[in-house]
């Protein structure tokens, strides 16, 4: 479809106050100076939910700002609870016409040849899985209560006629990460000593000293501490309304981010000239190297994390190398951030300082 003379806002809502981040994502296009009491003229979606008390937050932003309780679409990019908790409030609160989110347990059949333990049955394994992802299975059970339609979002999937395609992940690199998810029989032994690990690990703090030129970009990814397989998982979508691209990454990690970018060029897409894009894992600095960041490049960029999740949520490393290719950074930290192009103003709305690049920091 033609969107073009369309309007479109993006909000990032801060979650919590302490230092977990997560991420509350809503959005509305279309002819928007035509449509606050006109439903019709405008397409709402809501990505992820963060907590109970972030969904909740969603839905008065919706009500408020958008003027409406009806969400089109509404995305959990991943299973892990800090994205889909809130969505629950959200579904049962406002009127949701479509949900996107992957159903692991419902590909037990097709990964169980993947596991070793010969004593796994289908039902087993898809019990198993349902256990340990318990919030995002809440989230399908009030979508099946409310009559929601439910659409797993693998790369092709397309809403509105194209002004949202998936990227990543494909139904083959989703089905592989599967065996390596937290709630999977082979899975529970690793991630009790990755968390042992971690523990012992995150209190020591190092300073760094960078220039602004690329020979002292230093971004070491996933080296030593690989992102998750859930995160990996994520959905990634693109959005494509007025001649603008925006990319939203999820918890999406380097792997996942370059079969993303590889699907993206198959279908004529490029992705290094966005007008936005969410830093992926609320800015952390193992999500993206410097090949991921020239791959995937926009002129402004948004990072959910906690008011106090430096220096691991955002890195100064993630927003230095963000920043020397151009992109402007800002961090939700406590307050709402929003895009926007072409949208009628908000009264008592101000415009945000973007994050500087920091010679010296701790992380």
């Amino acid at each position: 479809m033609s969107t073009q003379n369309f309007s479109y806002e993006v909000d990032f809502l801060p979650v919590g106050d302490g230092s977990r981040s997560a991420d509350a994502i809503a959005i509305r296009y279309g002819q928007l100076a035509t449509s606050e009491h006109d439903h019709d003229n405008q397409k709402v979606i809501i990505i992820d939910g963060g907590t109970k008390e972030s969904g909740k937050a969603l839905i008065e932003h919706v009500k408020k700002f958008y003027h409406t309780n009806v969400v089109d679409l509404v995305v959990m990019t991943h299973p892990d609870t800090d994205h889909c908790s809130g969505l629950t409030e959200v579904l049962e609160s406002l009127t949701v016409r479509e949900l996107w989110m992957h159903q692991p347990w419902n590909h037990s059949a097709d990964i169980r040849r993947l596991f070793h333990d010969g004593r796994l049955t289908n039902n087993s394994l898809e019990k198993h899985i349902r256990v340990g992802l318990d919030a995002a299975e809440q989230v399908e059970i009030i979508a099946l209560q409310q009559n929601i339609h439910i659409t797993e979002p693998f790369a092709g999937e397309e809403f509105d006629g194209g002004v949202i395609k998936v990227l990543g992940p494909t139904k083959e690199y989703y089905q592989g990460l599967i065996p390596n998810f937290r709630s999977t029989p082979d899975a529970a032994v690793n991630e009790s000593v990755l968390g042992r690990t971690f523990t012992a690990l995150k209190k020591a703090f190092t300073t760094v000293t960078e220039l602004f030129d690329f020979s002292s970009e230093n971004l070491p990814g996933e080296q030593g501490s690989p992102n998750s397989a859930e995160n990996n998982s994520s959905s990634v979508l693109l959005f494509q309304i007025d001649g603008h691209k925006m990319l939203i990454t999820g918890d999406a990690g380097i792997p996942s981010l370059k079969e993303v970018n590889d699907y993206a060029l198959s279908i004529g897409i490029r992705l290094d000239d966005l007008n936005f894009m969410q830093v992926p894992h609320h800015g952390s600095k193992r999500n993206v190297d410097s090949n991921t960041l020239d791959n995937i490049k926009a002129k402004t960029a948004f990072i959910s994390a906690a008011k106090e999740g430096a220096p691991k949520h955002p890195s100064q490393r993630v927003i230095n190398a963000l920043t020397r290719r151009g992109t402007n950074v800002f961090v939700t930290q406590g307050s709402v951030k929003c895009h926007r192009h072409k949208a009628p103003n908000r009264p008592g709305w101000g415009s945000a300082v973007a994050s500087s690049f920091k010679e010296t920091y701790e992380e």
